[in-house]
């Protein structure tokens, strides 16, 4: 009796892995925009980052991944507040199939995290360790890898996506194509943006600065907090040192001169504008009100 045979059909199917990377960051760990011709999972296994797609944040926490297609320009920043661990791995799939994590956030259940961790685990076996440098960019070397090795990290991968294509049994997925979520990625940035200013309210900071830090253009930033904010990057910046600076005048140890210094104002002169610009009366003015009130 003959059997017909039925060929397998590979949804997806890996060519090859171009990089594995295990990093352990700090919590101002960030890296420029890159892009490259093939895909880049990312999986926050602890703390939280930011993923950065063409100026959009994209907030990741503890157990969820993102996919990043080839060609797109994308980096990733540390929160500023927790140190983070990330899984990394670049490969190369032309299937159709992978159209569907284009764009995807997804949650891992327990089958998603067991095929990882035993990805992990091959990977340690197959390149005796995982390199954990960003800057370490040597090709992997899988000349002393057991027999069978490089191919369990195929046919692990290759079930993870699978189980994440069919919606796995746990695993939920986010489409960040909605105006609404987009809504939420740019609140989301913003509010880091926020935080590195309010940590910076010392330094001479200039909107140069900020885009470098957060790889978003001058355009895009400014309407990020007219969106968000209601203000400019700038003036928002502002408006936190003369906070500051109305705290500083309230200490009878501190000169109006020695506060400028602290806040970087490039002279007591220019100090003194800015503070009456914002509050209406010089800072010496605005020391002596606040001490006549004791």
């Amino acid at each position: 009796m003959d059997f017909t045979l039925h060929p397998i059909k590979r949804e997806i199917e890996l060519k090859g892995f171009h990089s594995i990377y295990y990093f352990e960051f700090g919590k101002e760990f960030s890296h420029p925009p890159e892009k490259h011709g093939f895909w880049e999972m990312v999986y926050v296994d602890s703390g939280e980052i930011n993923a950065v797609t063409d100026g959009l944040g994209r907030k990741l926490r503890q157990g969820q991944v993102i996919f990043h297609r080839p060609w797109e320009v994308h980096a990733h920043v540390s929160n500023l507040i927790d140190p983070n661990n990330m899984l990394v791995v670049s490969f190369t799939a032309n299937s159709p199939a992978m159209e569907f994590f284009d764009k995807r956030i997804f949650t891992l259940g327990k089958t998603e995290k067991t095929l990882l961790s035993l990805f992990v685990k091959e990977a340690r076996v197959a390149l005796g360790a995982i390199p954990d440098d960003y800057h370490d960019k040597r090709a992997l070397d899988f000349s002393s890898a057991p027999r069978g090795s490089f191919q369990l990290l195929e046919c692990y991968l290759t079930e993870f996506l699978l189980v994440l294509l069919r919606g796995g049994d746990e695993a939920s997925s986010t489409v960040l194509r909605s105006e609404k979520t987009r809504a939420l990625g740019q609140s989301s940035i913003t509010e880091l943006i926020i935080a590195y200013l309010e940590e910076n309210v010392a330094s001479d900071l200039t909107l140069s600065d900020i885009c470098s830090r957060f790889f978003i253009g001058k355009t895009q930033l400014c309407k990020l907090f007219d969106d968000h904010v209601g203000t400019s990057p700038m003036e928002y910046f502002s408006n936190l040192k003369i906070t500051e600076a109305k705290k500083l005048l309230r200490r009878e140890d501190l000169s109006v001169s020695r506060i400028a210094d602290m806040l970087s104002y490039s002279s007591i002169h220019n100090f003194s504008r800015a503070f009456k610009k914002n509050v209406g009366i010089s800072p010496s003015d605005y020391r002596k009100k606040i001490w006549e009130k004791f």
